[in-house]
């Protein structure tokens, strides 16, 4: 009983949050608070409240139609050419999301047990498994994805106690807007950490499962959006107020995630660094669980039929463990990996934010002020992205 009483806590808000901690954020955000300090610390929670708007939409769309973002877009489009041609960014995004949590998983299990890098990735490969263990059943997924948000945000709590950055800083900058030529590849890879493209998606399928046509259900649909997602904004920002404390007010400036894990030792002590280990490791097992169901929806409605979860998986690991062994191999660095990954993410996430947004628009399922926050919402990250282009950053 009591179990059941924990499972209604968790709902399809609990699943898509964690892709907003995934290790591209561990990425994203330790560079740019151990660069330039917290002044891109305003961009995690504009993304942070966009990414909320954007996933109640979704999520009110699979609702009310009981159908995904994917699925309704896909029947709008006259010709197979064009359904290939949507499909082509979709499955860009399937890869560019695997890529951060397939190596944040290698990470962890590098730092916390001194394995070897391309050793571990192998290693992380056979998460595959751990995967067809916990998504067997629905219940059992939301369970262990609201135990690993607990794990990840407890490690913060921790390493945030042990570098105690100062409260009055942390707040001057949450409201301060600056953005410099040096800071758009960071800003418009935060951006794509935070307003995940996949977690977008999957919302609509997984409230079009589970609350089809019971319009009673939109109001926990959006208190859930609104908790869950103000907690991974919390953890976000934590991540470069720690990289702020522990590295930027001190110099340092942090070109390697195994350099930020080495350099907390002799800075806060092995405790800050195993915690945080403990939520890389746990932060990419947790999103693989996520996108992995993600990926497995996502082809099921390109090619209209089922397929199995441990293939979806297995199939984009191995199209992405070639090229970052290749890439770690020949010294380009992990945390560059990271935050060019949730750059890709930030440039894929027009072709799912501008369908949701017509989609919600056409169907009249909001009201008018919440369609025209969805237009801005929309205008920020093409602004962003065109901003990221125009600035050449992309090919340094």
């Amino acid at each position: 009983m009591r179990l059941l009483r924990l499972l209604r806590l968790f709902g399809p808000a609990t699943i898509v949050s964690v892709a907003y901690m995934d290790p591209g954020n561990f990425g994203s955000n330790i560079a740019s608070g151990s660069l330039h300090g917290l002044d891109l610390l305003w961009v995690v929670w504009m993304a942070s409240a966009v990414a909320m708007l954007l996933q109640y939409l979704s999520g009110k769309l699979g609702i009310m139609t009981g159908r995904s973002l994917v699925d309704l877009t896909l029947s709008r489009l006259n010709s197979i050419h064009a359904r290939r041609a949507y499909s082509i960014p979709l499955l860009g995004v399937i890869i560019a999301t695997d890529m951060a949590e397939f190596l944040g998983i290698a990470l962890g299990l590098h730092l916390l047990f001194a394995i070897p890098l391309h050793v571990a990735a192998g290693v992380a490969v056979l998460d595959v498994l751990i995967l067809l263990l916990a998504s067997e059943k629905r219940g059992r997924l939301e369970l262990l994805i609201g135990l690993l948000v607990v794990i990840i945000g407890l490690s913060y709590v921790v390493q945030l106690y042990l570098i105690a950055p100062e409260p009055s800083v942390v707040l001057e900058k949450s409201v301060r807007i600056t953005l410099d030529g040096e800071q758009v590849l960071l800003a418009a890879s935060i951006l794509g950490a935070t307003v995940m493209p996949h977690a977008i998606i999957l919302h609509g399928y997984l409230t079009a499962e589970k609350w089809n046509g019971m319009r009673e259900k939109v109001r926990r649909h959006t208190k859930e959006t609104i908790v869950y997602l103000a907690v991974a904004a919390m953890i976000n920002a934590s991540l470069q107020i720690a990289a702020y404390g522990a590295f930027y007010t001190k110099g340092i400036e942090v070109v390697d995630m195994a350099e930020a894990y080495n350099t907390l030792i002799p800075l806060y002590g092995s405790l800050a660094a195993y915690a945080f280990g403990i939520a890389l490791l746990a932060s990419g097992i947790s999103s693989s669980l996520v996108s992995v169901v993600t990926g497995q929806k996502v082809i099921e409605s390109i090619r209209g039929k089922s397929i199995t979860q441990w293939k979806v998986r297995l199939v984009v690991r191995m199209i992405n463990m070639v090229p970052l062994l290749i890439a770690l191999s020949i010294g380009i660095k992990a945390i560059d990996v990271l935050v060019y990954s949730q750059v890709a993410l930030s440039l894929l996430l027009p072709f799912v934010v501008v369908p949701l947004v017509v989609l919600v628009s056409r169907l009249g399922m909001v009201k008018n002020y919440t369609m025209v926050a969805g237009i801005v919402a929309v205008i920020l990250i093409i602004v962003i992205n065109i901003m990221l282009i125009t600035s050449g950053q992309i090919m340094h």
